[in-house]
């Protein structure tokens, strides 16, 4: 097994991210190095203030931060903790994971495990070890819905219910609006646009929109230089009048998109612009040749779109 640094982890970054698409059953978007590099660089201050663990051994890798010097080992993004710290073969990822506590720390040391299936095949190699542990806890996770564009749109569309078609059928927008792809533009120009949208919502109002936390904007403002960067990066407006009053933003990866944000001004809540955004990017998406489209995290609204829920967990072992 190799130790790896920081900086030889970032100039191999490719390698590592053609292994997480080959790692089955986790959230592949957010286990990719733009949102993990983005999340240790912004999400984690004052919290993952010891070293960082990267090992690689045979195209199996483990990415992992200490938590203040704890001798506790988290997912470089424990905010939602999406993103799996297992990247490679299950089996062998498990099995280096116990070695680098054995061999490595002599002693107790604990690791948080994000972005695990139930139903998953890191779940089961953990848990034959189960054993071997000297604490095993489960926590619920952070659940994901999908919708399975690998047969195109519109047999997505005839799975949907005949009040939902219908309900896509009679959308409405105003006279004037337009959808513009501004995915090349400036980061900060985008992230201006972005903000001044949400400052015309409730929850700016309210005080809970994510986007009033400086570390969460410069999270995303990161993510989505990194994306741009790498020709992965989606953002899309609905102007009217030369107004912008919605957006999505999202990220590609092989063979889906993700979803990241989505919003509108109040005002436009009865013009149903989230669903005609959503249907739009949707039809470029299987246009594209994507055959997942992510969603995120579960909300109600979501189940009507969605064509299955990811459930995961969070594992918390000492070995």
């Amino acid at each position: 097994m190799k130790r790896i640094s920081l900086d030889r982890f970032l100039a191999c970054r490719e390698e590592f991210d053609r292994a997480v698409l080959a790692t089955p059953e986790i959230a592949t978007f957010c286990s990719q190095t733009p949102w993990q590099r983005a999340a240790i660089d912004n999400l984690a201050s004052g919290e993952t203030a010891g070293e960082r663990l990267i090992i690689e051994e045979e195209g199996n890798w483990l990415l992992f931060a200490e938590r203040q010097g704890t001798g506790v080992f988290y997912p470089w993004e424990s905010s939602w903790m999406f993103g799996s710290s297992l990247i490679g073969n299950p089996e062998a990822t498990v099995d280096l994971l116990f070695r680098v506590a054995e061999e490595g720390f002599r002693g107790k040391v604990g690791f948080c495990l994000g972005g695990v299936r139930k139903s998953g095949a890191h779940f089961a190699a953990l848990e034959r070890r189960k054993s071997s542990c000297h604490h095993w806890q489960e926590f619920p996770g952070t659940d994901c819905m999908l919708i399975d564009l690998s047969q195109g749109y519109e047999a997505w569309l005839a799975r949907r219910s005949k009040k939902f078609r219908k309900t896509m059928r009679q959308l409405r927008v105003p006279d004037g609006s337009e959808i513009v792809d501004a995915s090349d533009a400036p980061v900060p120009d985008l992230m201006q646009r972005i903000l001044a949208i949400q400052q015309q919502t409730y929850k700016w109002r309210e005080g809970t929109d994510i986007f009033l936390s400086e570390e969460y904007r410069l999270f995303y403002a990161q993510l989505m230089t990194d994306l741009q960067e790498r020709n992965q990066l989606r953002v899309l407006f609905v102007t009217e009048s030369d107004r912008d009053v919605a957006f999505q933003l999202g990220g590609l990866y092989e063979k889906g998109y993700r979803g990241l944000q989505m919003s509108y001004v109040d005002e436009a809540k009865s013009w149903g612009l989230g669903n005609w955004l959503q249907l739009e990017n949707l039809k470029r998406s299987a246009t594209e040749g994507r055959s997942e489209y992510d969603l995120g995290m579960h909300s109600p609204y979501k189940e009507r779109w969605a064509d299955r829920q990811e459930d995961y967990l969070v594992l918390f072992v000492v070995l």
